[in-house]
């Protein structure tokens, strides 16, 4: 893979020591192996790595503006000749359609630096990663050494021809020993266990290759640019509503929520329900409470398992979606994984060490300072987010914890209006003893601190008696007006300005690292009007949710006034900033509002301009009709969580046929269960797609944040191939 070399101030050449021999750095080409850590195995970065040369464009032109998402496309679109609707894509499936219809993140999540199933779930201390040589075991926070390879340059081979060259290569510490290999010019080296330091100065190997006809070219300094990325946050960074892994549906057999039902039949798709189920514009051959059933073990087998069965709830556990980390339904979907890649992808030079904590949830008190609750799994609560993140880079973990700091910040219950100011104290990881410094912060952070799940419900439903079942359920009220929610807006700024404090105190972040998500709006159609005039577009999952219109337009006036907010507590110099505010003149963090744009005419409730009518008919719940005895619009087993939508949020529908979460320790009969599923399975959340969106918006941020950093003297690009 040739390589072009970005400026060098040869000041800072000579600064390190660097000169070059013979020939230009450029002679010699080379590359990271297996780049973004938190895959243990290349294949899974090459998915990536595939589908992004695929996309790229010409190899010398600036790399596309919307690059993420034209790589979402090429890896999740689904493999059928026509992708109009769900039944049509599959009546031309093609060979790789089951596997294409699941997604790409369903094909690496077995293979990740991550206890996905742990007690508690966490990254692993020590990573086994797999290269083309062999296995290393390392550290996941920080590497000793990396695998690279290393050729000679298009333009060298073709003088070379055939012949064998001699490579030698040394690491820079003055300490380190040399090692030759002699190969076929055309082959390409391997450097097993490059070393790293965080002083580039000692970091690296020089190498030379002398050719056949004994000239030598040589680059004295191969150093690879490992950089250490964490993400922080709420379920808009987790990538709720994407399931790694999504659940697959029965083709033929249904699900019947009643708990009064606990016969053979209820796992039969010939079961004749109750129909004492009120229904706000159910169409009169479906029966409301009967809904797409998870393909289980026993149809497979050809049995069936009877309803309170041992057996069935075995049977419907194992064959729940996966997640990355199901206690925060955090997903490899969610954007900070895809800036993690793209950097990674675009700089071969590069290596990414990504660690993730945003849980869907999360508050900056509940969340990042203290314990929350998690959104399933055995374990009931997930530890603060900056615990989590100072037992990883901290020599000693938790033990080592010793510098003492006090945080004030106000609490609220939800639905309340009652503000309390408490104390926080927190432990961190003295400087001597962190692994490394953090190169930049990716964050959502503030939504729930305003309540925007709650505003959320408030535009969909009637009443909060219609969901105070799910209330009880998941600990506190679900909905409330704007009006608490400006409560809650006036006491953000404490509440950041506590993270800025926090992030500079525990981890030595500054400000300018710290890249904040604006959030994006949904309560836009197709022509960029508020959602209600179809009340229950792809709502249908519940009798009881459909848009309010003028809700939502309070909703949407509250929206704009809190990404102002956002706006003057990054930077209160902005025209139209309140005087006062807790984070003086302002976090200082970089907050990203260009990606707004992109959803305003897609959101939640927006169809595709060209075929409106079709894509609002495959908005519906697949139900099977009463009368022909088929699923209407298209049968569940062919829904396509991950193809592109011009909607880029997940409708409760949309929810329930990708994450499908039912409530633990309740008969997954219960009424109440379709309700959990569609709402807490994470509607009203970007996609899968819009994730891929942000990531573009904020890659321009990421970028300069890395290239500001000191002491990074030559940057390199991929620009083409051998």
């Amino acid at each position: 893979m040739r390589q072009r070399v970005a400026v060098v101030a040869w000041a800072a050449l000579v600064a390190v020591g660097f000169s070059h021999g013979p020939a230009l750095a450029s002679d010699l080409v080379w590359q990271v192996e297996s780049p973004f850590r938190l895959f243990k195995n290349g294949s899974a970065f090459a998915l990536h790595e595939n589908a992004y040369k695929q996309v790229r464009g010409a190899s010398d032109a600036a790399i596309p503006a919307d690059i993420v998402w034209k790589t979402e496309r090429r890896l999740n679109d689904p493999d059928c000749k026509d992708r109009s609707s769900p039944g049509a894509c599959a009546a031309t499936a093609g060979k790789r359609y089951e596997q294409s219809r699941l997604g790409w993140a369903a094909q690496t999540l077995p293979g990740v630096c991550y206890e996905t199933n742990g007690s508690p779930r966490r990254y692993s201390v020590m990573c086994d990663r797999k290269y083309s040589w062999g296995t290393a075991k390392e550290d996941y926070v920080l590497p000793q050494a990396h695998t690279v390879t290393i050729a000679l340059s298009a333009e060298r081979l073709a003088e070379v021809g055939a012949g064998e060259c001699v490579w030698s290569w040394r690491p820079r510490a003055t300490a380190g020993k040399a090692e030759t290999r002699k190969l076929a010019c055309k082959n390409t080296l391997t450097s097993p266990r490059v070393p790293f330091a965080l002083d580039r100065a000692v970091s690296g190997v020089a190498v030379t290759v002398k050719l056949p006809d004994g000239r030598e070219l040589s680059d004295p300094g191969v150093i690879v640019d490992d950089v250490l990325v964490v993400a922080l946050g709420d379920s808009f960074a987790s990538g709720e509503s994407n399931p790694d892994r999504p659940v697959s549906f029965s083709g033929s057999r249904e699900m019947l929520y009643d708990p009064t039902m606990h016969r053979d039949e209820l796992a039969s798709r010939k079961t004749k329900a109750q129909t004492n189920f009120a229904v706000a514009n159910a169409d009169e051959g479906f029966n409301p409470k009967v809904l797409p059933r998870r393909r289980l073990e026993d149809e497979e087998k050809s049995l069936m398992y009877r309803g309170a069965s041992r057996e069935f709830l075995n049977a419907f556990e194992q064959r729940s979606a996966r997640w990355f980390s199901a206690d925060c339904h955090r997903s490899q979907y969610g954007y900070p994984f895809r800036v993690g890649l793209q950097l990674a992808l675009e700089n071969r030079h590069r290596s990414v060490t990504l660690v993730s904590l945003a849980c869907s949830g999360s508050e900056v008190t509940e969340g990042l300072f203290l314990e929350m609750a998690a959104r399933e799994g055995k374990d009931a609560t997930v530890r603060a987010q900056f615990d989590q993140l100072s037992d990883l880079i901290c020599r000693g973990g938790t033990a080592a914890r010793t510098q003492n700091a006090t945080y004030s910040l106000p609490f609220y219950s939800a639905g309340s209006t009652s503000i309390e100011m408490r104390e926080i104290a927190q432990r961190w990881c003295p400087l001597a003893q962190r692994k490394r410094p953090i190169d930049l912060v990716l964050m959502s952070i503030g939504g729930n601190d305003v309540g925007f799940g709650a505003l959320a419900l408030y535009s969909i439903t009637e009443s909060a008696s219609d969901f105070a079942p799910i209330a009880g359920l998941v600990g506190h009220q679900i909905r409330y007006a704007p009006n608490v929610s400006r409560v809650y807006l006036n006491q953000l700024d404490k509440r950041l300005r506590a993270v800025r404090d926090a992030l500079r105190d525990g981890f030595g972040v500054d400000p300018g690292r710290v890249v904040q998500n604006g959030y994006e709006p949904l309560q836009y159609d197709e022509n960029g009007q508020f959602c209600g005039s179809q009340p229950t577009l792809g709502m249908d999952v519940h009798p009881t949710l459909k848009f309010n219109k003028a809700r939502v337009a309070e909703t949407a006036e509250f929206f704009r006034d809190f990404v102002k907010r956002l706006e003057c507590t990054a930077n209160a110099g902005k025209p139209g900033c309140p005087s006062g505010l807790a984070t003086d003149q302002g976090t200082g963090f970089q907050l990203v509002t260009e990606h707004q744009v992109k959803f305003a005419r897609r959101g939640i409730c927006a169809r595709n301009p060209r075929q409106a009518l079709m894509d609002g008919l495959n908005m519906a719940m697949p139900r099977k009709s009463k009368l022909s005895d088929e699923f209407k619009p298209y049968s569940p087993d062919a829904a396509l969580p991950y193809a592109s939508r011009w909607r880029l949020f997940r409708t409760p529908n949309d929810a329930f046929l990708a994450a499908n979460t039912h409530k633990e320790g309740l008969s997954p009969f219960d009424i109440m269960q379709p309700a959990y599923a569609g709402l807490i399975s994470g509607a009203v959340h970007p996609s899968a797609e819009g994730h891929a969106i942000v990531a573009d918006s904020v890659m321009s941020y990421a970028r300069n944040v890395l290239d500001r950093r000191p002491n990074i003297e030559i940057r390199t690009v991929t620009t083409g191939s051998r």
